[in-house]
């Protein structure tokens, strides 16, 4: 039969539990707020009974309970769930990530504005029909070339704000194909540095498994990290088994990249540019150290089924690089009407009124027209001041003013669209990942309940103890001999 001291056992192991059920509500209680955390429970199981074989005992021999003990710290969490947050992450910041540079290129056409690009267009063209009207007025001569100057001005200051936002996203170094900055990179650096976090967590976390453990805190940790990481990209991560139990391990598709934590593949991503002469020339691609080129960015920018912010703010950078282009090409389509109204009849005898281009980042007004506004030809003042309303060549039916107003609504499409992606992609994520608190979460009015359970019965176990003690007194010290 049990000894003497068995209720001692029972109750100390009932103390033991308890004040262990206790830890564990207090470090959900004081983690209540911490990014990451999932909720923990401490399981209590039956400890092994005491069987007691005798003669008058039935076939099946009795047993008496031997108490209670804490068989694991388990992690609450549904695992299924995050997959598809991390897939969410990735939708979400494609677009997100993409605002602040399309708000940011919006800001640089300032329409409608008195000052805007539109608005000195057309002051440059009435000054031409002014001066059609007084072919040799030195002074209206002198306000044409003040118009063409604002407008040259503010053309060449808008294309370099633009130029300012996309070298903010992907600075390009001085050999062809490198990149020396931008936010693109910084996040390419980001990736890296998660990767190392990662592989240096699942080290630790395997070591923990293998003595037979479990490592609530650090699977959080890293499966914060594996959140981070999904925003960046494709991520596709896969957990190792052995006969059903975790390891520990995972590997991480990322970009299609297979990233393994056991051994830790020394995996290093990096930018280049594409300097090979093609039809991708220019392309910003993703490189592996050991494997190459693994993602054409942007070729794939539009892949919104791929996801992530290296995506979408590639297609924010190609967004305003095609804006530059409008703008430049603008430029270049009025340069050139101005010189062939010129031209008409043959021979030329006027200097060309606007040289260069945006793209070189020199266009602006002859310096021999500018010094000398009198070599205007004032005859020809009334077929420049038509080109407002001529159509820019065969194959683009609008005119200069139209040619703008396309691109405007272009640019305000652009930021409205990803902010208006971006809130919806929030909204999903943000139901998935309430969807997760509900289960991973802690809940403050349930922990205080479980706290004041664990406590009466951290005190009837200890009272059990008392018990036990008064009786084993009374035997030992006020039990009288017989004889």
């Amino acid at each position: 039969m049990p000894g003497t001291f068995f209720g001692l056992e029972i109750g100390r192991r009932g103390i033991q539990t308890h004040q262990r059920a206790l830890d564990v509500t207090a470090h959900n209680l004081t983690n209540a707020s911490t990014e990451g955390y999932s909720r923990q429970e401490a399981v209590s199981v039956v400890t092994d009974p005491f069987t007691r074989p005798d003669l008058n005992s039935a076939a099946g021999p009795g047993q008496m309970g031997t108490g209670v003990k804490t068989s694991m710290i388990r992690r609450i969490r549904d695992e299924y769930l995050d997959p598809l947050i991390r897939r969410a992450n990735a939708d979400r910041y494609y677009w997100e990530d993409q605002i602040t540079a399309l708000t940011r290129a919006e800001a640089c056409f300032a329409e409608p504005a008195a000052s805007g690009i539109l608005d000195q267009l057309v002051e440059f063209f009435k000054s031409w029909q002014n001066l059609n009207n007084n072919p040799m007025d030195p002074g209206v001569k002198a306000a044409v070339v003040e118009t063409g100057i604002q407008l040259a001005s503010l053309m060449t200051y808008t294309h370099k704000q633009l130029t300012d936002i996309q070298g903010g996203l992907v600075r390009p170094g001085t050999l062809p194909h490198q990149v020396d900055g931008g936010q693109i990179k910084d996040q390419v650096g980001r990736v890296n540095d998660l990767l190392v976090q990662i592989q240096n967590l699942t080290t630790d976390i395997m070591r923990v498994y293998r003595v037979g453990q479990q490592p609530n805190d650090l699977l959080d940790r890293r499966d914060l990290l594996l959140d981070e990481l999904a925003r960046h990209g494709p991520l596709v991560v896969t957990h190792s088994t052995v006969n059903g139990k975790p390891t520990g391990e995972i590997t991480m598709n990322f970009f299609g990249v297979d990233i393994t934590t056991n051994p830790p593949s020394a995996t290093n991503f990096f930018l280049q540019i594409n300097d090979l002469p093609g039809p991708d020339y220019g392309n910003l691609e993703l490189h592996e150290a050991s494997l190459g080129m693994v993602a054409d960015l942007t070729a794939l920018r539009e892949n919104t089924g791929m996801g992530g912010s290296l995506l979408g703010l590639e297609r924010a950078r190609q967004d305003i690089i095609r804006f530059k282009g409008y703008l430049d090409d603008m430029a270049v389509n009025l340069r050139g009407k101005i010189r062939d109204k010129n031209n008409t009849p043959p021979p030329a005898a006027v200097p060309d009124f606007f040289l260069g281009s945006l793209a070189t980042l020199d266009f602006r007004v002859n310096g021999a027209v500018v010094s000398d506004p009198n070599v205007i030809d004032g005859t020809k003042a009334g077929s420049i001041a038509v080109i407002r309303t001529e159509k820019m060549d065969a194959f683009r039916d609008y005119t200069l003013e139209q040619y703008y107003g396309l691109l405007l609504t272009d640019v305000g499409n652009k930021a409205r669209g990803a902010d208006g992606m971006a809130a919806n992609q929030q909204a999903i994520q943000e139901q998935l990942f309430n969807l997760r608190e509900s289960v991973s979460g802690v809940s403050v009015d349930e922990e205080l309940t479980r706290m004041v359970q664990f406590q009466y019965g951290f005190q009837a176990s200890a009272r059990v103890i008392a018990m036990m003690d008064e009786l084993l007194n009374e035997v030992i010290n006020r039990l009288k001999p017989l004889f």
